[in-house]
Parts: C-alpha cells; sequence; structure tokens
C-alpha cells in the first residue's frame, strides 16, 4: 500500500490527540482520502486557483506525533516511525476552500479540472467529485468554528 493522506475536520488538537490515542478509532472524523498525487504542493496549488491567486503555502503546525523531529534513528514503534503524521491547517486555507461551496457547481468543476490537469491527475472525472468533498468537508469545518486537518499514514 502506497501513502495516503486523510484531509478531515476536527473541533481541536484534543479530538485528534484522542484519536490517535485510540488507533482503532482513528480517523473517526468527516473527512476525504486521496492516495493519487504529492501532497504538500498540489495542495497548494489548488487552495491558489481556490482563491484565484498564482501561490498559496499552506501554514501546517504538526500535532502528531508531537515534538521536535528526532535527530536520528528511532525504535521500532516509534511514532516518528509508523505514523500517522497529522498537522493542523491555518484557518486562511479552510476558509479558501470553504468559499467555493458558495460558488456555481460549474465554476467548482472549473477549479477541480484545472487543478487534476495541472496535477496530471487521472481520470478527471473522479477528481471533480473528490474536490467537492474536500469543499464539503472544509465548509462544515468553517461553520462549526472547527479546524481541517491532513493525516498522512
Amino acid at each position: 500500500m502506497g501513502v495516503a493522506a486523510v484531509y478531515f475536520r476536527a473541533p481541536g488538537v484534543g479530538a485528534v490527540l484522542a484519536g490517535v490515542a485510540d488507533r482503532a478509532r482513528f480517523p473517526d472524523f468527516d473527512g476525504v482520502e486521496a492516495e493519487w498525487f504529492g501532497f504538500d504542493a498540489a495542495m497548494d496549488r489548488l487552495v491558489a486557483l481556490a482563491r484565484g491567486v498564482d501561490e498559496h503555502v499552506i501554514v501546517e503546525r504538526q500535532v502528531w506525533p508531537a515534538g521536535p523531529d528526532p535527530e536520528g534513528p528511532v525504535a521500532a514503534g516509534d511514532p516518528w516511525l509508523t505514523g500517522p503524521f497529522v498537522s493542523e491547517w491555518d484557518v486562511a486555507t479552510r476558509d479558501a476552500l470553504a468559499a467555493l461551496a458558495s460558488v456555481s457547481d460549474e465554476d467548482v468543476a472549473r477549479v477541480a479540472v484545472a487543478w487534476a490537469r495541472g496535477e496530471g491527475l487521472e481520470p478527471v472525472a473522479e477528481v471533480v467529485p473528490w474536490v467537492v468533498s474536500l469543499v464539503r468537508v472544509a465548509r462544515a469545518a468553517r461553520d462549526a468554528g472547527e479546524s481541517l486537518f491532513c493525516s498522512v499514514v
């Protein structure tokens, strides 16, 4: 199995850490999963398209594993070796994605298609509903005062 990312909403870091502590439940949050693109730069470009700007950099704060990156090898079973690697996204990113919920379906599809083509994602027809789902999660997070998170496993 390859690397997968789950983009999800949660009421805060505490809820996420509780989910990490009980791996049988994690991720037990409203979200969407992706396995078919390079995560950081691709998501930056999606948000830039959503905002109608040339560039956007998602500001992430790592919440798990906690603490600074280890220096040197880590023991088997260490979260720095096993993951998941969870980061909280900035509010501006959440709100830029959520704002797509208020535009027409055609405009959301236009952004999704432009992003898919720019990233070389195929089939494009599968990318559009994924972006629509991500926008729904971002809007629900914004409306509930929650954060967006990314978990890479």
